[in-house]
């Protein structure tokens, strides 16, 4: 046996897994370059902007671009940084890795547990995020360190700030631009693998971060970060510029002023639109979910509400119809129940019941009115549909309470069932009690239909249990669930017996070999009866 702790690979590898978009190595080449890619990016991005910075860094220009021993220090340097994240990268994606190489061959990964598997999926894009944004933290303070021990291009304390300070805000632009290229990917690659069938947010231990925090990064990463590189940058020239008498200080220190109230004000300006369009987008999620978390409860009158005609809104539209058929559903769903047991409706609706027929050992109940065709030439129509309601109802509810199904009525006949489509074990002892509790409630109506002057009603039961087929016995257009086979016709005459014999109940030898519990008896010897060459011996229940 399994171990359940343990994620099991055996889903099937279709072609497509194993030759296409989707096999382990493209995976894993995927992920590498994904991640790689924007640490290229962020460096490159170092380059340029230490390429152009004007006066302060020019020794930097000089070392990195023109003399040949900058050249081997950035082909030593940044392939050794790429080595330290990909073997970073490696060590982290280990439990994505192990499942993927044994879902390949079709084996249990055993390494890992299913929530561990599950956790790291939706963690790894953050979790190379912060890698990218440590190598960018460590990165430059050993470039320092290695430039003051070697001296290499005479870096002072305030180039090495402005190093730091350029790298470190440029590792925060890798660091979000690695998280939502990767996170893209395991969305469309690895969540599908790894949670067939949803529950991402039920896995313990897994980060969330939400639209709102999102948006927010977004807004750091593309607006914050290059407007503080930009105003560190100036400031840094703008020094340079007052400590050197050779070049006019005002135009520079005006320029730096209006620089950094610039980015203060649309600072403060991007902080409020990034708020404004973060309410604009999460108070409807907001509303939404808590429609969900009500109609989930059963409350389908709830609706959301529409404040846009963007996908927000369409999304909401799309919503409210679904709540409306939801509610259709679940007014079918009654509309059902009041011709079934809950239990038997929910079996029926859930489809676990085949339709198109199935063998079954059951029991059959059949309970007619005695001279109802007298009643009804001596009373009015109406009076009649009344009686009748009256009747069947009772009837009705003491055949349900039993777990049994009436199955049709026909004219003033009941045909009922036990055991099917609901299976249980004592079906023979639930259809004899059903009929005793009916004979109860039929005398607890009479006595109220004579305490008005009405003619008191009386019935005949036929019970018999055996093998019947159950399945959908109408037509295309118009089904019904219907059983057939000799034990549906032999509990049918049995009934007819009782007319004869001057019974209340009669059952079947064969039911009571059924039957756990004792029950007072009567025989009535053994009874030819139509459809059928040997005799059947019934006993009365009384």
């Amino acid at each position: 046996m399994k171990n359940p702790e343990i994620m099991t690979c055996d889903m099937p590898i279709s072609p497509h897994d194993e030759h296409g978009a989707f096999s382990p190595g493209k995976i894993y080449l995927n992920l590498y370059i994904r991640n790689i890619s924007s640490n290229i990016l962020g460096f490159l991005t170092i380059l340029v902007l230490l390429f152009f910075t004007p006066l302060t860094l020019f020794q930097f220009r000089e070392f990195y671009f023109i003399s040949e021993e900058g050249w081997l220090f950035l082909l030593f340097i940044f392939p050794l940084i790429l080595i330290i994240i990909a073997l970073l990268q490696y060590y982290f994606q280990c439990p994505v890795c192990a499942f993927i190489e044994a879902r390949r061959k079709g084996l249990q990964c055993d390494r890992f547990s299913d929530e561990q598997i599950k956790r790291r999926v939706l963690n790894l894009p953050l979790i190379l995020a912060i890698v990218n944004l440590t190598v960018y933290l460590i990165a430059p303070i050993l470039i320092i360190i290695a430039a003051w021990s070697f001296d290499l291009f005479g870096m002072d304390i305030r180039s090495a700030r402005l190093l730091f300070m350029r790298t470190v805000m440029i590792g925060l632009l890798t660091a979000c631009l690695s998280f939502f290229i990767v996170e893209s990917y395991c969305r469309r690659v690895l969540v599908p693998m790894v949670f067939p069938t949803g529950g991402l947010t039920e896995v313990k231990g897994a980060v969330k971060i939400n639209v709102l925090r999102r948006i927010r990064l977004f807004f750091l990463a593309g607006t914050l970060t290059p407007m503080v590189i930009l105003v560190f940058t100036i400031g840094f020239v703008a020094r340079d510029v007052v400590e050197n008498p050779e070049i006019p200080n005002q135009p520079t220190v005006d320029i730096f002023l209006f620089a950094m109230v610039l980015s203060i004000i649309f600072t403060i300006i991007g902080f409020r639109l990034n708020a404004l369009v973060g309410r604009s987008i999460v108070t409807p999620l907001e509303s939404m979910l808590k429609v969900v978390k009500k109609v989930k409860k059963g409350d389908f009158t709830q609706q959301i509400r529409i404040v846009s005609n963007d996908e927000i809104g369409v999304l909401a539209e799309a919503g409210n119809n679904m709540i409306k058929g939801l509610a259709e559903r679940e007014r079918v769903r009654e509309s059902f129940g009041r011709y079934l047991t809950p239990a038997i409706r929910d079996k029926i609706l859930s489809g676990k019941i085949p339709l198109d027929g199935e063998r079954k050992i059951a029991t059959m109940l059949f309970a007619d009115l005695r001279d109802f065709s007298r009643y009804v030439e001596e009373h009015s129509p109406e009076e009649v549909i009344l009686g009748m309601r009256e009747y069947f109802t009772a009837m009705e509810e003491t055949i349900r309470q039993n777990n049994g199904l009436v199955l049709q009525y026909v004219g003033d006949e009941i045909e009922a069932v036990f055991g099917v489509p609901l299976e249980t074990e004592d079906h023979a002892d639930k259809a004899i009690q059903a009929a005793l509790e009916m004979k109860h409630r039929l005398s607890d109506l009479n006595r109220k239909r004579q305490a008005v002057g009405k003619t008191p009603f009386q019935n005949g039961i036929g019970i018999c249990s055996g093998v019947v087929l159950a399945g959908n016995t109408g037509s295309k257009n118009h089904p019904s669930y219907g059983l057939i086979g000799e034990t549906v016709n032999k509990a049918s005459r049995i009934q007819e017996l009782t007319k004869d014999l001057n019974c209340g109940i009669l059952v079947c030898s064969d039911t009571l070999d059924m039957t756990r519990s004792g029950y007072t008896l009567k025989e009535k010897g053994a009874h030819y009866i139509k459809g059928h060459i040997n005799p059947v011996t019934v006993y009365e229940i009384i």
